[in-house]
């Protein structure tokens, strides 16, 4: 009898998960099935003060409901300390292996003789995405992520999700390995692009699924033809032909200051004015009344994390 029952509940447990496992990332949330959800989020937080600054106004102050923090720039404690008080708001870390601006640069968080191959002579990252993948050890670029999770758990930051600076962290098929497996060892979602060549291979498509990883249906950020197009009528037109499921806009938040000049200067793309461009539609009345014209749902990658991925990691 003992057996029959506990058969029996094995089988309702199994159920239970199959059931829930089909449901859309939007019912699993406790949304409709087809509801268009949305995440605006706000990259390259440390990096520089101006960064901090402009994007603590638009998490405070806009519809900007997320964003992600570069552990080894200058400025990583003042966000950090930030996030220390500010502990509901969605913050994840954007995992870097870049240094790309010509005068201001950074390097690794952990010893430079355990990742020889992501430095340059002067101890800094490569500036450039080939680079790194020419040179980077898989391996080492794990060591590295892991390394910045820790850092920014130590500061206090309650990560709530990972993603790539520059796209370098899945640039290859091993890097993206690694990038998966750091989320999965620390339990929190990675950014996901579907297109990705490698998100085809069997291996990772294995780790997606031991780590109940969750893909974005939708990745929206600005391109140089966009800026010289204009960044509201890019924006507008992503909000209002914005589908259904879980959709990112990346923005990148800092004011057009000599602070902000200065780091990207010689720079024509994603500087100063770019970053000011992004305040400046990000702060107006005009986003709200698209989200509710469109009937866009505003989701954060806490919800993610807690209702989906540990959830299902608990099972």
């Amino acid at each position: 009898m003992k057996t029959l029952l506990k058969r029996f509940l094995n089988l309702v447990l199994v159920l239970h998960f199959s059931t829930a496992t089909c449901q859309t990332i939007a019912e699993q949330l406790g949304y409709e099935k087809d509801a268009k959800l949305l995440i605006i989020h706000a990259d390259d937080l440390g990096v520089t003060h101006s960064e901090n600054r402009a994007s603590i106004q638009g998490l405070e102050s806009t519809p900007v409901n997320s964003a992600s923090i570069m552990v080894p720039c200058p400025w990583f404690l003042e966000i950090a300390d930030y996030a220390q008080e500010n502990k509901t708001l969605d913050l994840g870390l954007h995992l870097t292996l870049n240094s790309e601006w010509n005068f201001y640069k950074w390097g690794p968080v952990s010893s430079k003789d355990s990742v020889r191959s992501l430095v340059d002579a002067n101890g800094y990252f490569f500036d450039n995405i080939p680079e790194v993948v020419e040179k980077g050890n898989p391996e080492e670029v794990k060591i590295e992520l892991q390394n910045q999770v820790e850092m920014a758990l130590r500061n206090g930051i309650d990560v709530t999700h990972l993603d790539a600076h520059m796209g370098t962290a899945g640039a290859t098929k091993e890097f993206l390995k690694s990038y998966i497996s750091v989320g999965n060892e620390f339990k929190l979602p990675v950014l996901l692009d579907g297109a990705n060549p490698s998100m085809q291979d069997g291996e990772i498509k294995e780790l997606v699924k031991n780590g109940n990883q969750i893909i974005v249906d939708g990745i929206y950020t600005a391109y140089p033809t966009h800026f010289q197009e204009g960044m509201a009528d890019f924006y507008t037109k992503t909000l209002n032909e914005l589908q259904a499921g879980l959709n990112i806009i990346l923005i990148h938040l800092a004011y057009d200051d000599e602070e902000m000049q200065a780091v990207t200067v010689e720079k024509e793309f994603w500087g100063a004015s770019w970053r000011q461009a992004d305040v400046d539609f990000f702060s107006s009345d005009s986003v709200g009344q698209l989200l509710r014209n469109n009937e866009i749902t505003l989701v954060t990658w806490r919800e993610i994390r807690d209702k989906i991925l540990r959830k299902q990691v608990q099972h």
